[in-house]
């Protein structure tokens, strides 16, 4: 059996709202998955630069303007492909624009179609990096998780936080549905599994799990 090479993470804060994108590739490989690029496009370039990377893939949690701000200026740059939950494709060409002003800073502020639509179960080969994809509605329609089930990572966009979860007070939000998906989907992952959220300090699935006071489901 090959053994798989390390997971490299890069945690960029971008934005008014400090979100987080991640850069996300394998040891030996030069192809990069970024999520989540919120905002300082040549910031997010320059990160890809300085590890020799090129950007395999664009890939957005969900469609809010502070976490696809710089979707179209790092897509002119690199070339690569954006994926959006199907259910959150339509908010990359028409962002609420109230929303919007909340997120100003840093971005080409670009109406753009995605280039591909994500559902769950399916899986995203970037580089040496495959992404199952997790549907995770609540926060807003569309929104997706991405878990690596051998690296014991999910990256949780704004579903689930360190010690907190996604708002629901937005245009599409199901507060009911925010539950299930972290209740049903993300706690039944390996508890040991670390979770790379949209804001704030990483986590794990067991101390979200026992800060929410919830058993394991398997």
């Amino acid at each position: 059996m090959v053994e798989m090479r390390a997971l490299r993470v890069d945690k960029i804060p971008v934005g008014p709202l400090s979100t987080n994108c991640y850069v996300v590739w394998r040891d030996g490989s030069n192809v990069a998955a970024v999520i989540d690029p919120a905002a300082h496009p040549a910031r997010i370039a320059g990160r890809l630069e300085q590890n020799g990377l090129m950007c395999g893939a664009i890939i957005n949690t969900h469609g809010h303007p502070d976490h696809i701000g710089a979707n179209g200026a790092l897509r002119r740059l690199t070339g690569a492909r954006v994926y959006v939950g199907a259910e959150d494709s339509h908010m990359l060409a028409y962002p609420d624009d109230m929303f919007r002003v909340l997120a100003r800073s840093g971005g080409e502020g670009d109406k753009l179609d995605a280039d591909e639509v994500l559902a769950d179960g399916d899986r995203l080969l970037v580089g040496d990096v495959e992404f199952h994809v997790l549907a995770t509605p609540g926060h807003t329609p569309g929104g997706i998780s991405l878990w690596l089930e051998g690296d014991l990572a999910v990256f949780s966009g704004d579903t689930l936080f360190k010690m907190g979860v996604g708002r629901t007070d937005f245009t599409g939000g199901d507060e009911a549905a925010l539950f299930d998906s972290i209740y049903r989907v993300l706690f039944s992952l390996d508890q040991r599994t670390k979770v790379y959220p949209g804001h704030g300090p990483d986590t794990t699935i067991a101390a979200e799990m026992a800060w929410h006071g919830r058993s394991h489901s398997r």
